[in-house]
């Protein structure tokens, strides 16, 4: 098993936070600022809304990805990224 820590910081302009992979991976994710996450092409209109201190599982499909964008300014996401390989 792999497993990927990582701190980034989101802004405005959405990016990718789980890149695509081959194989299914359990991803936890800790907001420290709003952020919106979801799929390419994420808004904060339209992607799942994570308030500062919010904690979140899920898992991410082979072939999938993971973006984040925040409304204004910039916040702090941790990501844990668990995957068999």
């Amino acid at each position: 098993m792999t497993v990927i820590a990582s701190h980034i910081t989101v802004t405005t302009t959405a990016q990718r936070i789980v890149d695509t992979d081959n194989v299914r991976r359990d991803v936890l994710l800790h907001a420290k600022q709003a952020c919106h996450i979801g799929g390419e092409g994420v808004t904060f209109g339209n992607g799942y809304l994570m308030d500062n201190g919010d904690e979140i599982r899920l898992t991410v499909f082979e072939g999938d990805t993971l973006w984040a964008v925040t409304e204004a300014g910039t916040g702090d996401l941790y990501v844990i990224i668990s995957a068999q390989t």
